[in-house]
Protein backbone atom coordinates (compact mmCIF):
# COMPACT_ATOMS: atom_id res chain seq x y z
CA UNK A 1 0.00 0.00 0.00
CA UNK A 2 1.33 3.36 -0.67
CA UNK A 3 1.86 6.66 1.59
CA UNK A 4 -0.95 8.97 2.58
CA UNK A 5 -1.79 11.41 -0.41
CA UNK A 6 -3.54 14.80 0.86
CA UNK A 7 -7.21 13.60 -0.91
CA UNK A 8 -9.16 11.94 1.40
CA UNK A 9 -11.05 8.93 0.18
CA UNK A 10 -12.94 5.66 1.51
CA UNK A 11 -14.03 2.61 -0.55
CA UNK A 12 -16.51 0.33 1.02
CA UNK A 13 -16.28 -2.83 -0.52
CA UNK A 14 -18.96 -5.78 0.15
CA UNK A 15 -17.04 -9.22 0.70
CA UNK A 16 -16.94 -12.00 -1.57
CA UNK A 17 -19.67 -14.88 -1.85
CA UNK A 18 -20.13 -16.94 1.39
CA UNK A 19 -19.07 -20.14 1.43
CA UNK A 20 -22.27 -21.12 3.56
CA UNK A 21 -24.70 -23.01 1.69
CA UNK A 22 -28.69 -21.60 1.65
CA UNK A 23 -30.75 -23.64 4.03
CA UNK A 24 -33.08 -26.66 1.86
CA UNK A 25 -36.54 -27.11 3.57
CA UNK A 26 -39.03 -25.53 6.08
CA UNK A 27 -37.59 -23.88 9.46
CA UNK A 28 -38.74 -22.27 11.93
CA UNK A 29 -37.74 -19.21 13.82
CA UNK A 30 -35.70 -20.62 16.23
CA UNK A 31 -33.88 -22.58 12.88
CA UNK A 32 -33.23 -19.20 11.12
CA UNK A 33 -31.26 -17.63 14.10
CA UNK A 34 -29.14 -20.94 14.25
CA UNK A 35 -28.82 -20.75 9.96
CA UNK A 36 -27.72 -16.96 10.50
CA UNK A 37 -25.10 -18.37 13.60
CA UNK A 38 -23.48 -20.71 11.03
CA UNK A 39 -23.48 -18.19 8.32
CA UNK A 40 -21.48 -15.91 10.31
CA UNK A 41 -18.89 -18.03 11.18
CA UNK A 42 -18.81 -19.32 7.58
CA UNK A 43 -15.44 -17.81 5.20
CA UNK A 44 -15.93 -17.06 1.74
CA UNK A 45 -16.52 -19.65 -1.02
CA UNK A 46 -13.68 -21.66 -1.99
CA UNK A 47 -12.10 -20.25 -5.79
CA UNK A 48 -13.50 -16.65 -4.71
CA UNK A 49 -11.68 -14.18 -6.79
CA UNK A 50 -12.26 -10.42 -6.42
CA UNK A 51 -12.13 -8.20 -9.46
CA UNK A 52 -8.66 -6.79 -10.77
CA UNK A 53 -10.48 -3.58 -10.72
CA UNK A 54 -10.41 -3.73 -6.81
CA UNK A 55 -7.15 -5.19 -6.27
CA UNK A 56 -5.42 -2.14 -7.76
CA UNK A 57 -7.40 -0.08 -5.93
CA UNK A 58 -6.54 -1.80 -2.01
CA UNK A 59 -2.77 -1.48 -3.57
CA UNK A 60 -2.76 1.77 -4.12
CA UNK A 61 -5.10 2.60 -0.51
CA UNK A 62 -3.21 4.29 2.45
CA UNK A 63 -4.77 1.41 4.93
CA UNK A 64 -6.94 -1.72 4.73
CA UNK A 65 -9.42 -2.51 7.40
CA UNK A 66 -12.14 -5.26 7.72
CA UNK A 67 -15.10 -6.37 10.08
CA UNK A 68 -14.05 -9.29 12.17
CA UNK A 69 -16.23 -11.25 10.57
CA UNK A 70 -14.20 -14.37 8.51
CA UNK A 71 -15.81 -13.63 4.93
CA UNK A 72 -14.84 -10.10 5.22
CA UNK A 73 -11.23 -10.92 6.71
CA UNK A 74 -11.26 -13.76 3.86
CA UNK A 75 -11.86 -10.78 1.36
CA UNK A 76 -9.91 -8.68 2.80
CA UNK A 77 -6.73 -11.32 1.97
CA UNK A 78 -7.48 -12.24 -1.53
CA UNK A 79 -7.83 -8.28 -2.13
CA UNK A 80 -3.74 -7.50 -0.87
CA UNK A 81 -2.12 -11.51 0.13
CA UNK A 82 0.21 -10.61 2.61
CA UNK A 83 -0.74 -7.14 3.47
CA UNK A 84 -1.53 -5.80 7.09
CA UNK A 85 -5.14 -6.08 7.40
CA UNK A 86 -6.67 -3.88 10.85
CA UNK A 87 -9.38 -5.42 11.77
CA UNK A 88 -12.52 -3.47 14.35
CA UNK A 89 -16.01 -5.03 15.13
CA UNK A 90 -17.56 -1.25 13.82
CA UNK A 91 -17.84 -3.12 10.52
CA UNK A 92 -19.06 -5.83 11.30
CA UNK A 93 -23.17 -6.90 9.55
CA UNK A 94 -25.90 -5.91 11.60
CA UNK A 95 -27.81 -8.68 13.29
CA UNK A 96 -30.94 -9.23 10.78
CA UNK A 97 -33.35 -10.85 12.68
CA UNK A 98 -36.72 -11.21 11.18
CA UNK A 99 -39.90 -10.82 13.29
CA UNK A 100 -40.64 -13.75 15.44
CA UNK A 101 -43.16 -15.98 14.13
CA UNK A 102 -42.82 -18.45 16.59
CA UNK A 103 -42.74 -22.27 15.40
CA UNK A 104 -44.47 -21.14 12.06
CA UNK A 105 -42.17 -23.34 9.22
CA UNK A 106 -41.03 -21.09 6.28
CA UNK A 107 -38.36 -21.96 3.33
CA UNK A 108 -35.28 -19.89 3.44
CA UNK A 109 -36.76 -17.85 0.69
CA UNK A 110 -39.55 -16.95 3.17
CA UNK A 111 -37.58 -15.95 5.91
CA UNK A 112 -35.37 -13.27 3.80
CA UNK A 113 -39.35 -12.46 1.86
CA UNK A 114 -40.65 -11.48 5.64
CA UNK A 115 -37.52 -9.67 6.70
CA UNK A 116 -37.10 -8.13 3.59
CA UNK A 117 -41.34 -6.97 3.99
CA UNK A 118 -40.65 -5.26 7.17
CA UNK A 119 -37.74 -3.50 5.55
CA UNK A 120 -39.91 -2.01 2.91
CA UNK A 121 -42.70 -1.05 5.37
CA UNK A 122 -40.69 0.46 8.54
CA UNK A 123 -37.97 2.09 6.16
CA UNK A 124 -34.76 1.61 8.32
CA UNK A 125 -37.29 0.81 11.87
CA UNK A 126 -35.27 -2.47 11.43
CA UNK A 127 -32.07 -1.49 12.68
CA UNK A 128 -31.78 -0.26 16.15
CA UNK A 129 -30.47 2.92 17.82
CA UNK A 130 -27.81 1.26 18.96
CA UNK A 131 -27.14 0.17 15.10
CA UNK A 132 -27.32 3.43 13.95
CA UNK A 133 -25.24 4.91 16.41
CA UNK A 134 -22.51 2.07 15.85
CA UNK A 135 -22.83 2.79 12.03
CA UNK A 136 -22.23 6.83 12.34
CA UNK A 137 -19.46 5.61 15.34
CA UNK A 138 -17.48 3.48 12.04
CA UNK A 139 -18.21 6.52 9.99
CA UNK A 140 -16.28 8.78 11.90
CA UNK A 141 -13.69 5.83 12.60
CA UNK A 142 -13.21 5.57 9.10
CA UNK A 143 -12.95 9.37 8.29
CA UNK A 144 -10.09 9.59 10.84
CA UNK A 145 -7.93 6.43 9.15
CA UNK A 146 -8.54 8.50 6.05
CA UNK A 147 -7.24 11.88 7.76
CA UNK A 148 -4.20 9.72 8.80
CA UNK A 149 -3.32 7.72 5.70
CA UNK A 150 -5.24 9.96 2.93
CA UNK A 151 -7.54 6.70 1.60
CA UNK A 152 -8.76 4.01 3.41
CA UNK A 153 -10.40 0.99 2.28
CA UNK A 154 -12.66 -1.26 3.98
CA UNK A 155 -14.15 -4.10 3.63
CA UNK A 156 -17.46 -4.61 5.12
CA UNK A 157 -21.44 -6.32 4.53
CA UNK A 158 -24.53 -4.94 2.92
CA UNK A 159 -26.85 -3.39 5.25
CA UNK A 160 -23.99 -2.02 7.78
CA UNK A 161 -22.65 -0.48 4.58
CA UNK A 162 -25.86 1.80 3.08
CA UNK A 163 -26.14 2.43 7.02
CA UNK A 164 -22.45 3.83 6.90
CA UNK A 165 -22.38 5.18 3.53
CA UNK A 166 -26.01 7.62 4.70
CA UNK A 167 -23.54 8.63 7.95
CA UNK A 168 -20.46 10.00 5.66
CA UNK A 169 -22.67 11.79 3.44
CA UNK A 170 -24.46 13.72 6.29
CA UNK A 171 -20.79 14.52 7.38
CA UNK A 172 -20.32 16.16 3.71
CA UNK A 173 -18.28 12.91 1.93
CA UNK A 174 -19.30 12.61 -1.61
CA UNK A 175 -19.95 9.77 -3.46
CA UNK A 176 -17.76 9.49 -6.18
CA UNK A 177 -20.56 7.86 -8.57
CA UNK A 178 -24.67 6.71 -7.15
CA UNK A 179 -24.77 3.22 -5.37
CA UNK A 180 -26.44 1.09 -6.63
CA UNK A 181 -24.78 -2.29 -6.80
CA UNK A 182 -24.99 -3.96 -3.35
CA UNK A 183 -23.48 -7.27 -5.04
CA UNK A 184 -20.53 -9.28 -3.68
CA UNK A 185 -17.23 -7.08 -4.33
CA UNK A 186 -18.94 -4.25 -5.17
CA UNK A 187 -17.27 -0.74 -4.03
CA UNK A 188 -18.87 3.01 -3.09
CA UNK A 189 -16.35 5.62 -2.76
CA UNK A 190 -16.34 8.82 -0.96
CA UNK A 191 -14.07 11.74 -1.41
CA UNK A 192 -13.67 14.65 0.65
Amino acid sequence: MTPASTEQKITLIRHGRSAHVHHAGWIDYDGFLRWRESYEAAGIIAGETPPSELTALVASAGILVASTIPRAIESAHLLAPGASIETTPLLREFDLVPPNLGRLRLPFFGWALVYGLRMLVRKHAHITPAEHERAREAARWLAGRAAEHGSVVAVTHATLRGEVARALEADGWRATKPRRRSAHWSAWTFTR
